[in-house]
């Protein structure tokens, strides 16, 4: 008995109450002494990882709220993405066992995008620096793994909120565009219409900033479509489907603004493909309507040429240089036509880069390394990128890498193209996904015609752009052996 009264102390509901104690205590104590930000940074960082261990998938969610500022954040040399990655990873596996199961799915897909870091492998051989290249490997090594690890974590409920998740991380990003261009606030040199400042958002340039917008607004457009189409047909509850419907009108709204604050040509071509490519899968009125008013505006501004914004069109005024037609390396160069010039410039270096190496390029992520041997006179500085993804790829993986990759987006498409054009009779579940997979070709489309004059895989674009495809890739509506408390998550 004296034993028994002796340990009583150390039950659990014991053991429970002073661990309760101790961090009420060191709570308090941190409250009094620690300064205000660290202690709301630990709450933060305590309570996102007691939701993380209860509810795993929502840090796919936070990842795609923040991940153009994740990738600006570095520990090292891994950025905050990677270390969210490894996080979801690690979260994946410790779930998984605690069902004993890892579901895990694999696809085309998945294997193309095995393929491609397999090839940029054999480049290697020819990289003069060995951590770019390595680099580069690892960032397109995350596509399998986040196809691989993110749908076996999503049921088609969660695949929404990602979509949501997704869209408002566009949204925060064209609000603080948005600030950045009415309140004049960057560097003298985004300087535009005398009074405005071009829009980058946390990526510091207005081009991956207006590509991130772009690739948002071509999926935030088709949900938009999605959610006004189940409003109309009447199906399912009509409060939560005026909600979707509202919320995505919205967003959408808002990061065309951005988009246009960006003030980058790239990007406002590649989200005209992108808004063309859905409007013409969606429907046929859709995109003859959109055919029509496009028309009446070209024909409206050949008439009257002067009605038009005359800002604008001294912004597309220097397009043709891009395509050869006028030879502008020969030009003095001008504050008018120097971002042209600069990128022809980068453009003849990776094509000389190609010419050293045609099959297997100059080594991955090289292409900075290289520049100063290929480079033309006057042109000192490199860029990073050739500000031309086809280009950049070519010189740095040669004509295998740029199969290799061909053939991934080749696989996109398919994949894409199937699941908006389901067999069977529709329902509310089957029009989701069709509006998810026109999302994901109208990024294929913006993507594809943007990266004709810059290389948008940067600071975090490559990441956001895979969590759209694993959106569509959730299969089911409940995981194997999920308790039935977290399907309804």
């Amino acid at each position: 008995m004296p034993s028994t009264a002796q340990h009583s102390f150390l039950t659990p509901p014991a053991l429970y109450r002073l661990a309760g104690s101790l961090t009420l205590l060191l709570l308090a104590a941190a409250i009094a002494y620690a300064p205000l930000l660290w202690v709301v940074g630990g709450l933060a960082a305590v309570a996102a990882g007691v939701l993380a261990l209860r509810w795993p998938w929502l840090i796919w969610l936070l990842l795609a709220l923040w991940v153009p500022l994740t990738s600006t954040l570095r520990l090292g040399p891994a950025s905050a993405t990677d270390l969210l990655l490894a996080a979801g990873v690690a979260l994946w596996f410790v779930a998984g066992a605690r069902r004993h199961t890892l579901p895990l799915t694999g696809s085309s897909v998945i294997r193309l995008a095995l393929l491609f870091p397999a090839v940029l492998t054999l480049s290697l051989f020819f990289a003069v620096d060995l951590d770019e290249a390595v680099a580069e490997i690892i960032k397109w090594l995350q596509v399998p793994v986040l196809l691989l690890v993110v749908p076996a974590m999503l049921t088609l409920r969660r695949a929404r909120w990602l979509a949501a998740a997704l869209t408002g991380g566009a949204v925060l990003q064209a609000g603080i565009g948005l600030y950045q261009f009415l309140y004049s606030v960057g560097p003298d040199h985004f300087v535009i219409l005398g009074r405005f400042m071009r829009a980058s958002g946390v990526f510091d340039q207005p081009n991956p900033y207006g590509g991130f917008l772009g690739i948002a607004l071509a999926a935030s457009l088709s949900l938009t479509l999605w959610g006004w189409g189940e409003l109309l047909r009447g199906s399912g509850q009509r409060r939560s489907l005026a909600g979707w419907a509202l919320f995505y009108t919205g967003s959408t709204a808002l990061i065309a603004g951005g988009l246009l604050a960006s003030w980058s040509r790239g990007a406002w071509f590649g989200a005209a493909a992108g808004v063309t490519a859905v409007l013409m899968l969606r429907s046929r009125f859709a995109a003859a309507a959109a055919t029509f008013a496009l028309l009446a505006l070209l024909l409206f501004g050949t008439v009257a040429p002067a009605s038009l914004p005359q800002p604008l069109l001294q912004r597309l005024a220097d397009l043709p240089a891009y395509w050869g037609l006028t030879d502008v390396l020969a030009q003095p160069v001008t504050d008018e036509n120097f971002s042209v010039v600069e990128r022809i410039a980068h453009w003849t270096a990776a094509q000389r880069m190609w010419e050293r190496s045609p099959w297997l390029g100059v080594g991955a992520g090289n292409y900075a390394a290289l520049y100063p041997t290929v480079r033309l006179p006057r042109w000192e500085e490199a860029l990073g990128h050739a500000h031309n993804f086809y280009l950049n790829l070519l010189g740095e993986s040669g004509l295998l890498g740029l199969a290799a990759w061909l053939a991934l987006w080749a696989g996109i498409v398919v994949y894409g193209w199937r699941n908006a054009h389901p067999q069977g009779a529709p329902t509310p579940t089957s029009r989701w996904r069709a509006a998810a997979a026109i999302a994901l070709l109208g990024i294929v489309a913006h993507l594809s015609v943007h990266n004709l004059v810059d290389n948008l895989f940067v600071r975090g674009n490559l990441v956001y752009t895979v969590l759209w495809l694993a959106v569509l890739a959730a299969q089911s509506d409940t995981l194997p052996d999920t308790p039935p408390n977290e399907v309804s998550a």
